[in-house]
């Protein structure tokens, strides 16, 4: 909490200004507002603090300039949902843009294309069920010739990162019809690395330098993709059902550059996010044998049998366990929004700008709506547990909540079971790592660091 001094400094200059919040609960503004809150923690931790605080709404001041943390379901869904209209997502968009193309429906503007962008978005279509259905075996595949490699090569890991490589493999051979070489994947992290600079900027970002060679590396990137475009458009496979060519049969006039932007994004929509859910979900079954035992079990029966939707539908502790390690260890535990106009919203008027931030690390683990919420459990997911909390509902929302939640939710969902089965069939991850392993931060998703691992042959 800032000092006397410190507080009043902030009271002699802001003061009038802050008696139009006063109905707001919060820390006490400082020199800085209540931005030293955030200084040296992790915001997500800061967000749940003051659910714990504060409740629902939590009145903070980034310097003279009001902002508000939500942990109310209604009001989040209002932000969210109800009221989407009315909010957007600040500066994401310029944070970006120069590694995602302003093509990208995530960062699309409300009040400009993003309705437009989603209606023609591949994963949305009539005929997408039918293509995501036909994506497991192919997964399947990749995923286990990565695990193979793990296990044949007996080193020691981090857990993240090898996940994240596995994870664009598998999303690749869905999108394109084949893995990405070493060069597109070192270019995307590249790239990657360069919108991270951004988002975690401390500075004006006319004073972010891009890393040595990302106009390079964006060149070839998005080029890999023109070419898969081109050469699927100059001799169609008639019986090829990744994204990419399933694409071109239904939508024969969607177009060339867009419909390559459109696979190239996907990478960064989802790679880190996925690969994060994975990493935190095998964290959690080193420390509960009992359900490490239970996927084992079911996973080796997953594998005796064609890879299926179907089959895959049935594996139900796979899912209770992506679930669950998703509650308790959410990929993305911030999302931002700021009023496009003034507007009255939580019993005050927020100016056009201001910051509002939204956390579910508080809300998954809500003890009044959660039994035991800080322990593992994925047994809470069987019977009933999926329909009472719903993926994008007021207590569960890891892909976010309402029409701009994650356009690729349910491939993201077949993914991650298909991993879990996968790898749990093929190998026993041994991880060494703290508890709770440490978080960083990078591309707007949690990432955990540290994680050491080493995959063993689990016996067939």
């Amino acid at each position: 909490m800032p000092n006397v001094l410190s507080r009043g400094v902030f009271n002699l200059f802001f003061g009038s200004k802050r008696q139009a919040f006063a109905s707001l609960p919060g820390p006490q503004p400082g020199i800085l507002g209540t931005a030293g809150d955030f200084l040296g923690a992790q915001p997500w931790d800061v967000c749940a603090r003051y659910g714990r605080e504060y409740g629902g709404v939590t009145l903070i001041w980034m310097g003279p300039n009001p902002g508000l943390v939500l942990n109310d379901p209604v009001l989040i869904e209002q932000l969210l949902d109800s009221r989407r209209t009315e909010f957007e997502k600040g500066s994401l968009r310029q944070e970006l843009t120069p590694t995602t193309t302003d093509q990208s429906l995530f960062i699309a503007p409300q009040s400009g294309d993003w309705a437009e962008k989603r209606r023609i978005d591949p994963f949305v279509q009539p005929w997408s069920p039918d293509w995501l259905a036909a994506q497991v075996a192919p997964m399947q595949a990749a995923i286990s010739d990565f695990v193979d490699g793990l296990i044949a090569s007996g080193k020691t890991v981090d857990l993240a990162p090898v996940l994240r490589r596995l994870t664009c493999d598998a999303f690749a051979v869905a999108a394109i019809g084949e893995k990405l070489p070493d060069s597109v994947y070192e270019d995307f992290m590249l790239l990657a690395k360069g919108a991270d600079a951004r988002i975690q900027a401390k500075l004006p970002l006319k004073f972010v330098s891009l890393p040595k060679g990302f106009e390079e590396a964006r060149e070839r990137f998005y080029r890999f993709f023109d070419e898969r475009v081109s050469a699927a458009r100059r001799n169609p496979k008639p019986e090829a059902n990744d994204l990419m060519s399933r694409t071109m049969r239904e939508v024969p006039d969607f177009g060339d550059k867009a419909l390559a932007v459109n696979i190239a994004l996907i990478f960064y929509g989802g790679a880190f996010s996925s690969s994060t859910a994975l990493a935190g979900a095998f964290h959690q079954l080193q420390k509960h044998p009992d359900a490490e035992a239970r996927l084992a079990s079911e996973a080796a029966a997953f594998a005796g049998g064609p890879p299926t939707l179907e089959r895959l539908n049935e594996a139900r502790w796979a899912e209770a366990v992506v679930l669950e390690s998703m509650r308790v260890l959410p990929p993305v535990r911030v999302f931002t929004r700021s009023p496009v106009t003034d507007v009255s919203f939580a019993g005050v008027t927020m100016p056009a700008g201001a910051t509002i931030m939204v956390s579910n690390q508080y809300l998954h683990r809500d003890p009044q709506h959660w039994p035991n919420p800080d322990t593992f459990e994925p047994a809470r997911w069987l019977d009933g547990g999926t329909a009472r909390d719903p993926i994008g509902s007021g207590h569960y929302f890891p892909f976010g909540r309402g029409p701009r939640m994650c356009v690729a939710t349910d491939f993201a969902m077949v993914f991650l079971r298909t991993a879990m089965v996968t790898i749990a069939a093929r190998a026993k991850a041994e991880i060494s790592s703290t508890e709770p392993f440490e978080e960083g931060f990078f591309f707007g998703v949690v990432l955990p660091t540290n994680v050491h691992t080493k995959f063993i042959t689990r016996p067939r």
